[in-house]
Order: C-alpha cells, then structure tokens, then sequence
C-alpha cells in the first residue's frame, strides 16, 4: 500500500505559506487562472514528452493549483482540500460499484463505461445534451466537444455548420476568438432547439434526427475572410514560452 505522507504534508506546507499572510493571501480563483491553465498545458507537454521525471514535476505544479484554490475557498469559509478529496471519493464510490459490490477479477471495459455513465446521469439532471462541458477551454477542443454531444444525441451531421469543420487562419485576425464565437453560437442553437423541443413535449434526451432537423433554426454566426484552410485540425501548431515567470 502505497503511503501518502508527502500529499498530506503538501497540503500542510500550504497552510503555512497561507500563515505568513504575503503573497498568497492576496490571490483569488480569478487571479489564479492564467496559472492553472499554463500548468494544465505544461502537464499535457510533459505526457508529449514521455519523461516520467518531468511528469512528475509538471503535476506536482497542477497540485499546487489544487491545494491554492482549496485553501481560499476555505479562507472564504467554503470548503476545504479535505472536501474536495471526500467529493472525488463519493463520486468514485457513486460511479464505480465494483469498488463496493465485493466484484473481483478483471472488469468488461464496455461494462464499466456504461456503468459509469448511467450513475453520471442519475446524480446530475441535465436540461441540455451540452451541460456539464467546460466552455471556457479552448476553442479547437470546445469545438470537438460540443460537436461530439451532439453527434451522440442524435444530431444530423450535415447541420454542422461548414465553420466547424474548416479552422481558417487570415494572418489579420483571432483563430481562437473565431472559432470560439461559431462553436458558441452553434451551442446556442442546440440548446434553443432542445427548449423549444421540450415545450412542445418532447423529454430531454429524446430528438431523433427528424426532430432535429424540425426544430433547428441556425444562429447567425460571423464570417471570415479569404483564409487558407485546414481540414480536420488546427492549422498551425507551436510551442511558446511563458511571456512573464509564474509561480509552479
């Protein structure tokens, strides 16, 4: 069994940098995002990479982010980090019953999957095949996202917008802020066909393709310009470094 003495002492090492009331008593979530989010793509590096060590390091800086947000949240009387891991166990618990129901021997991965998703749906009521996606990670993979919910929801492919299938790079403009502004207006169109949907009757979960296409009425959504164009993944691909130093 493996000892977890350095996790709980890691959490105490944040106690006490919280206790001498400088630099990190004077951040917020807010303030923290910019970092949690350079250290997610550092962790994703790392797994590129295929070097244990710096594996390792990387997700021990996304731990610190965890341990940071846990620690204001109970500053601001909330939760603390021992909740969080107690939310995660439940949740463990709740969606994985081989943990409890005495199984042994090797799982059905088909098996474990469906399981796992039954016992997500059942704790959370969704109003939308899109609720519970992240909107605010980027575009690329928001895209990918949205489009696969809505492909398992019974969404008919040829209404994908054209704009989602082609990532067009000007040189003058925002890719991300493009894209992001298409898949969003694209999300909004699933969700305003699925109200009016449910108004007339129709359960969540329950448009088959014809429904779909009964109740679709397409945002309006911006238009590039002249652009090269790149089917089936971003257009350009690279590297950079952090612009400032960050803490992790």
């Amino acid at each position: 069994m493996t000892d977890y003495t350095a996790l709980a002492e890691a959490a105490a090492v944040m106690d006490r940098l919280w206790s001498f009331g400088g630099w990190e008593v004077t951040q917020t979530h807010e303030s923290l995002r910019r970092y949690l989010i350079e250290e997610t793509f550092e962790v994703l590096d790392a797994v590129e990479s295929g070097d244990p060590d710096e594996l390792r390091e990387e997700l021990g800086d996304l731990l610190l982010q965890v341990l940071f947000h846990s620690r204001i949240a109970e500053a601001n009387g909330q939760f603390t980090v021992d909740d969080v891991a107690a939310t995660l166990v439940a949740k463990l618990a709740a969606r994985s019953p081989h943990l409890t129901n005495g199984h042994t021997g090797p799982l059905d991965v088909a098996e474990q999957e469906a399981a796992w998703e039954i016992a997500k749906k059942a704790e959370k009521a969704r109003a939308s095949c899109l609720d519970g996606i992240a909107m605010a990670q980027p575009a690329l993979s928001l895209a990918d996202k949205v489009i696969e919910r809505a492909m398992r929801a019974g969404f008919p492919a040829d209404l994908v917008p054209d704009a989602l299938r082609v990532v067009r790079i000007t040189g003058t403009g925002d890719t991300e802020s493009t894209l992001r502004s298409e898949i969003l207006a694209f999300a909004g169109s699933i969700r305003a066909a699925e109200k009016a949907a449910h108004t007339d009757g129709v359960p969540h979960g329950g448009l088959d393709e014809d429904a779909w296409r009964r109740y679709w009425t397409p945002m309006d959504r911006p238009r590039g310009g002249p652009a090269d164009e790149h089917r089936g993944g971003p257009a350009d691909e690279h590297r950079g470094g952090s612009a400032d130093e960050h803490r992790g």
